[in-house]
């Protein structure tokens, strides 16, 4: 689906002529649609860690705090808990906020752990690490959609008739029509549910789950010792 097909089938539902072109249209409808499908797209990206547009950085350090090349050009934000030294196998901890990282840097005393923040658009290391030891984290891109090919993935928003989403485009048509009940006074609210019903199912399977035993500890299919039931039992 292309960014055109989606505004078509936005129009449909809103009783507005399909049309021609999306991008350089000089219809102010059309022209809301599209400044509607960037807001939705952008707001869709920040809703939920969308595995589509979660991406993986590695680092080779250099002997230095700061690790000016550590944040790419899409970077929006970290996620938690995936930050490691690879070479030193072990957990970089953080991301440090303003007050602990300025603590850190007016004590006496070295940190006994690795530790990060980001600040001004650089990654800051603690302590310095050893240099062309690698590090990896996983972050959220802010690309979103991208071109027809496919090939150059590096747009946060749309940009011709014939870009596509990364991102789930039947959700973003959705989202386009309650925008613009919205921003045209009307009424938006069955629109609006049925959007953030369709938004909360297509979180649900992004990525696949686990599954969750709710009546017993361990997964007892994988297990081949003898077990006992899960409960409160009294060995006196």
């Amino acid at each position: 689906m292309s960014l055109l097909t989606m505004i078509h089938g936005s129009c449909d539902p809103l009783g507005i002529a399909r049309p021609s072109s999306v991008v350089g249209s000089s219809d102010q409808q059309i022209r809301q649609l599209l400044g509607l499908a960037n807001q939705e797209g952008k707001e869709l990206a920040k809703r939920h860690n969308w595995q589509r547009i979660t991406k993986e950085k590695t680092i080779t350090a250099t002997a230095t705090e700061e690790q000016s090349s550590a944040i790419p050009s899409d970077f929006d934000r970290i996620l938690n808990g995936t930050f490691y030294n690879r070479t030193q196998n072990r957990r970089v901890e953080g991301p440090m906020d303003a007050a602990e990282w300025q603590q850190y840097k007016a004590s006496i005393a070295s940190v006994l752990f690795d530790a990060y923040r980001i600040r001004g658009n650089s990654m800051l290391l603690a302590p310095t690490p050893t240099a062309d030891d690698s590090y990896a984290y996983e972050y959220v891109s802010l690309w979103w959609c991208t071109t027809a090919a496919g090939t150059t993935p590096t747009l946060a928003a749309w940009a011709a008739d014939t870009d596509v989403g990364i991102l789930p485009e039947d959700l973003m048509g959705l989202g386009v029509v309650w925008r613009f009940l919205k921003a045209k006074g009307l009424d938006y609210s069955e629109p609006f549910r049925t959007y953030e019903a369709q938004l909360m199912l297509a979180v649900g399977r992004d990525g696949g789950k686990r599954s969750v035993y709710m009546g017993r500890s361990m997964d007892y299919r994988r297990r081949r010792e003898p077990r006992w039931p899960d409960g409160s039992w009294d060995v006196s």
